[in-house]
């Protein structure tokens, strides 16, 4: 999902972690050009839920955990984009 002014984008992914985790969903900030790197997410990772991501500004997205998801890793902030979580 791209960011309102183009210049960024956020991806949201799904990881496998082995036998003894389950899967698990993450969110990285890039830039606009930028392609995934073979890596765990940056911004946030959470599992046992879901995950809503909006734009809520060129600088600003809001994360809206769901479903009981568990966030293992929460960023108040990534690449100059501030994240504000909420739970639902």
């Amino acid at each position: 999902m791209v960011s309102p002014d183009g210049s960024k984008k956020i991806v949201l992914f799904s990881r496998n972690c082995g036998a003894t985790t389950g899967f698990n969903t993450q969110g990285t900030i890039l830039n606009l050009g930028d392609a995934l790197p073979n890596e765990s997410g940056s911004a946030f990772i959470i599992d046992s839920g879901s995950a809503k991501v909006s734009w809520a500004g060129d600088f600003k997205i809001v994360v809206t955990l769901e479903g009981g998801a568990r966030a293992f890793k929460k960023e108040p902030s990534d690449r100059g984009v501030a994240i504000e979580y909420q739970s639902k």
